[in-house]
């Protein structure tokens, strides 16, 4: 009975954390094109704001429900972890979207991204069985109960989103019929989310696809009410987008497909040895302070930018 109430609590936060990813086109990739073409980082704050938001809950939330919240386990720094944060980071330009943007492009109409569970599926079927690539070992998270550091942390959450909370909204972008500000959409991004993965950890697609072909990976394991939470957020998701206009179909071609297939097989590579995605990453890892957690982003969130300039540099020179 308790976990069935959980669910239904946890429903309206799964669609309002769908609405949101689409409504700020939320997307480690999109970020950095704005950064490497456009030379500012609007998305990237937008970001920040989420952090800020999930981690002004994280902690406190652990404080005062204990062990019946999940918190993020922290990681040695290791070769695997950083070859995992860049995998994921090369399979997200591939697909040309992380895991938040796949959602959100879906949401849109671009129905080729339904093929990154396939791809996902395909990765972790196949990186599972291979017993060299297993994550490092990972250890109870020190900021369980209060203390000190966990006080500063929380502070430092809340310096965080109150400046990005202001330079967003000095460069807030034209908002369109029915889109809401940035800002509000990563802030209620960030709230969802880390209340989405303290309460059900491994309720995401992604993870619900791994569970799937998996069963014995290392993770987080729910109910089947996980899957049902996924499903929420991708019809807020696309909800979102009608409700804006912008929902348009778009055909799938072979070549879009396969890109999809091999950026989810990459990014399932490296999700197996952080372990977790992007949006784990963002709104559970890192918000909960762990060191683990805040490596594997920054070295995504480097990745990115980088496997992008060298498209770039290539086309320029080969391509002409």
């Amino acid at each position: 009975m308790a976990g069935l109430i959980l669910l239904l609590l946890m429903m309206p936060c799964a669609f309002i954390f769908g609405f949101s990813v689409s409504q700020g086109g939320t997307c480690a990739v999109t970020a950095a094109k704005q950064l490497v073409y456009e030379r500012h980082g609007t998305l990237l704050t937008g970001f920040a704001i989420a952090v800020g938001a999930s981690g002004l809950i994280c902690l406190p939330l652990a404080w005062i429900f204990g062990q019946t919240v999940y918190l993020a386990r922290d990681a040695m720094i290791s070769p695997e972890l950083i070859a995992g944060a860049a995998l994921l980071g090369i399979g997200a330009v591939i697909n040309d979207a992380c895991l938040f943007g796949t959602l959100s492009r879906i949401s849109l109409g671009e129905v080729r991204f339904l093929a990154l569970p396939v791809g996902l599926a395909i990765g972790f079927a196949l990186l599972d069985r291979q017993s060299v690539l297993r994550p490092g070992p990972a250890h109870a998270n020190e900021l369980m109960h209060p203390s000190f550091a966990g006080f500063a942390a929380v502070c430092g959450f809340a310096l965080l989103l109150g400046v990005a909370w202001v330079l967003l909204g000095h460069r807030q972008p034209q908002l369109g019929a029915g889109r809401w500000p940035l800002r509000w959409a990563m802030i209620l991004l960030g709230a969802c989310g880390a209340l989405l993965f303290a309460s059900v950890p491994g309720w995401s697609y992604a993870d619900a696809v791994r569970r799937g072909v998996a069963p014995d990976a290392a993770m987080p394991i729910v109910g089947g009410g996980a899957l049902l939470l996924a499903a929420v957020a991708v019809g807020g998701a696309i909800v979102s987008s009608i409700e804006a206009g912008s929902f348009r179909y778009s055909r799938p071609t072979p070549a879009a497909i396969s890109r999809s297939i091999i950026g989810g097989a990459v990014m399932a590579s490296g999700a197996t040895l952080i372990p977790g995605g992007n949006d784990m990453l963002l709104l559970a890892a890192v918000p909960a302070a762990t060191i683990s957690g805040v490596t594997a982003f920054a070295v995504m969130s480097f990745t990115v930018p980088v496997v992008l300039i060298a498209q770039r540099i290539w086309s320029q020179t080969f391509l002409r």
